[in-house]
């Protein structure tokens, strides 16, 4: 299923996020679809295909420097033909 996720981070934090992000791998369980950074700063956005146990490892290395709000998305085209079923 397919996942947007939103990472925000303090601005404290900017320099602990990016060191750490460098090194980090996502986990196996998840495909990435797409990747954006915000170019205000302090937050980025991940499409990515995965189920629950895949978005609990992606949280766990992140869970005490970033907040994330994490919701199911549908591409246009799908949503559309399961509209006019």
């Amino acid at each position: 299923m397919l996942f947007m996720m939103i990472c925000t981070w303090e601005p404290g934090d900017e320099k602990e996020v990016r060191t750490r992000r460098a090194k980090w791998e996502w986990p196996k369980e998840i495909k990435v679809v797409s990747e954006f950074y915000d170019l205000q700063g302090l937050r980025t956005i991940y499409v990515v295909d995965t189920d629950e146990v895949g978005l609990i490892a992606a949280r766990a290395a992140w869970i005490d420097v970033l907040k994330f709000e994490v919701f199911p998305i549908y591409p246009l085209g799908v949503s559309k033909a399961q509209l006019k079923k």
